[in-house]
């Protein structure tokens, strides 16, 4: 039997299928990194608050000693805003990673369906190289029932004799 014609094709449309599986993987761990990212950010503001709230809590308690009532008062209120400043900022970042994210996942979504696209048409020749190959293991098949044929004629003539 003769290699399929398509043989270099298939073996390129192979390659590409790899390829494209690569790149999904690479992508989804991108999307996993990215999400990671947004979960620690999250958990960050959410440490922020419980701390901007046991401060708040904490705001009436007596100042240490020798330090004055009103300066302890503005520290601590001072304190308070900049945790509530790390708060706002931390919610900008997670803003962002969560718009990288999405951008992540778009860009998985498009490795994914050119995966697919590139396995339906290995699918596609693969499938075609199978309907080649019956055509070849028929024709095998006609020529040898043909040949057989001939030779069964053959041995009757010659069984018969010349006349």
């Amino acid at each position: 039997m003769s290699r399929y014609p398509l043989h270099t094709l298939l073996q390129l449309r192979s390659h590409r299928v790899e390829t494209a599986r690569g790149v999904v993987m690479e992508r989804q761990r991108q999307v996993q990194a990215r999400r990671e990212a947004c979960t620690a950010i999250e958990g960050e503001i959410a440490d922020l608050n419980r701390e901007r709230a046991g401060q708040r809590l904490r705001l009436l308690d007596p100042p240490p000693p020798g330090v004055p009532w009103p300066m302890a008062m503005s520290q601590r209120e001072s304190h308070i805003d900049h945790l509530g400043e790390l708060a706002v900022a931390a919610h900008q970042r997670l803003l962002d990673a969560q718009g990288k994210l999405r951008e992540a996942e778009a860009a998985l979504d498009e490795a994914r369906k050119a995966f697919f696209r590139a396995q339906a048409r290995l699918d596609a020749l693969e499938k075609r190289k199978d309907v080649w190959r019956k055509e070849q293991q028929a024709a095998s098949q006609r020529r040898e029932e043909a040949h057989s044929a001939d030779l069964l004629l053959a041995s009757r003539q010659q069984s018969q004799g010349p006349f």
